[in-house]
């Protein structure tokens, strides 16, 4: 699956959903805001047009996706712990 650099409407989004679950962080435990992540994602899964979109294709480009988002936040952590050594 390609790779796309995100727009700046796609980082708009993501940063509101991160400040979304950073405020719920205080009121629910980090297994909750997944479980419903995920549910949101098997919505957003259903409302796809099949003819474009397979569920077999969504779910390739939620698991690259996640490991990009690993990749990202393993990245960010360590260059925290470089500066702090």
């Amino acid at each position: 699956m390609k790779s796309h650099k995100p727009s700046a409407a796609h980082t708009k989004l993501r940063d509101e959903i991160i400040a979304l679950v950073r405020r719920y962080g205080q009121l629910l435990d980090a297994a909750e805001i997944l479980a419903i992540a995920a549910h949101i994602v098997g919505q957003l899964i259903a409302l796809q047009d099949q003819r474009k979109m397979t569920r077999e294709m969504a779910l390739q480009l939620i698991m690259a996706n996640i490991e990009q988002g690993n990749q990202e936040v393993i990245q960010k952590l360590a260059d925290e712990q470089d500066g702090q050594a």
